[in-house]
C-alpha cells in the first residue's frame, strides 16, 4: 500500500493531469490553483469523481474531464444540502412544537422523565424509554448554561418541554415520538393527515438527512439502509420495481426525503423547495458536458417526471 504523503498544489495539480483530468492551458492551471486553495483535494476530487471516472480501478477520468465540471457537481452539492436542510429544519420546528403540546396536554409541563408516560407496551419499552429520558438528561446536562434551560432550573427546578425542544436533536425527537403512546402520536400524525407508524418512519428519515446535510455529507447520492414506506407516490410516478418488489427509486435514495417531505410539508412549501431544486440541477445542467443531467438525477434517485409531485 503506498504511503499518503503532503502533496504541494503543484503536485496535485499534476496528479490529476496524469489522471486524465484537463488541466491544458493557463487559465485551466489557475482556475485549479484557486480551486485547490479553496477546498480539500480529498472532499472535492475522492469525494465527487465517480460519474467522471472512466476506470475506477486505475482511477482514470474520462476524456475531456475538467476540474470545473467536477467543482460544479461539487457546487451543486452544496445548493441542494443547504435547501434540504431548510426545508427539514422547518418540519423539525413543526414536529418539535406539536409534540410538546400534545404531550403538555395529556401529562403536563414537567412530565417528560416519567417512563409510565411513555408506551410502555412496545417490546424492549423499558430499555428504549430508560435510554430517551437519559438521553435527555444528558442533553440538559450539557447545556445547562445557556440563560433559557437556567433560568428554568433556577426558577422552578424543571424545564418546560416546549423550552427543552430548544436543544433537544431531531433524532432525540423522533425517538421521542415513537416512544408516546397511541393518542398522542395520533394527534400529532393528524395534523399531517398520515398514520403515526408513516409519521415514526418520516422522522427516522429526515433525522439522517438532517445529519447529512449539517455534517457537510456528500447528499445527491444519498442511500439509506432502511427505507421509507411505500407510498402512492410511487405509483402515481409509475416507479418500477426490482427484484425484490421494491421500488427502484424514492425508498432509500435522495428523492426518498423528497416524498416525505411531501408529507410533511404544506403546498406552498413543498412547491417552493421543488422549485429550488429544479432551479439547482437547471444551474448545474449549463456546466456539465463529460456527464449528463440524466446521471445526476440517476444519482439522486430523482425519476425524470419528479416534479409531477408538485400537482399530487
Amino acid at each position: 500500500m503506498n504511503e499518503k504523503t503532503f502533496k504541494t498544489i503543484d503536485e496535485l495539480i499534476d496528479l490529476l493531469i496524469s489522471r486524465g483530468i484537463d488541466i491544458s492551458t493557463t487559465d485551466d492551471i489557475n482556475y485549479a490553483k484557486s480551486v485547490l486553495r479553496t477546498e480539500s483535494y480529498y472532499n472535492l476530487i475522492n469525494g465527487y469523481n465517480k460519474l467522471f471516472l472512466e476506470d475506477a480501478s486505475a482511477n482514470t477520468f474520462k476524456n475531456g474531464t475538467k476540474l470545473q465540471e467536477i467543482y460544479a457537481l461539487y457546487r451543486f452539492d452544496r445548493a441542494i444540502r443547504n435547501i434540504f436542510f431548510r426545508y427539514v429544519l422547518a418540519v423539525e420546528a413543526n414536529i418539535k412544537n406539536l409534540t410538546a403540546y400534545y404531550f403538555s396536554e395529556k401529562y403536563g409541563h414537567d412530565n417528560y422523565l416519567l417512563y409510565k408516560n411513555f408506551n410502555i407496551s412496545l417490546k424492549n419499552a423499558h430499555e428504549m424509554i430508560s435510554d430517551l429520558i437519559a438521553d435527555i438528561q444528558r442533553q440538559i446536562a450539557s447545556r445547562s448554561s445557556d440563560p433559557s434551560i437556567s433560568h428554568y432550573l433556577r426558577e422552578y427546578g424543571h424545564i418546560p418541554l416546549w423550552v427543552l425542544n430548544n436543544i433537544l436533536t431531531l433524532g432525540t425527537i423522533s425517538k421521542f415520538y415513537s416512544l408516546m403512546k397511541i393518542p398522542e402520536r395520533q394527534s400529532v400524525s393528524r395534523v399531517f393527515n398520515i398514520l403515526d407508524n408513516d409519521l415514526e418512519n418520516v422522522l427516522l428519515y429526515l433525522t439522517s438527512i438532517r445529519n447529512f446535510c449539517a455534517h457537510g455529507n456528500r447528499l445527491y447520492c444519498y442511500r439509506a439502509k432502511r427505507p421509507i414506506l411505500d407510498t402512492t407516490y410511487h405509483d402515481l410516478l409509475h416507479i418500477s420495481k426490482n427484484s425484490k418488489d421494491e421500488y427502484t427509486q424514492g425508498k432509500r435514495d435522495l428523492f426518498a426525503a423528497v416524498i416525505v417531505l411531501k408529507k410533511v410539508l404544506s403546498k406552498n412549501e413543498f412547491k417552493r423547495m421543488t422549485k429550488e431544486i429544479y432551479k439547482a440541477i437547471g444551474t448545474l445542467n449549463s456546466k456539465l458536458s463529460v456527464i449528463t443531467q440524466d446521471d445526476i438525477l440517476n444519482e439522486m434517485g430523482f425519476p425524470n417526471n419528479w416534479r409531477t409531485l408538485d400537482r399530487l
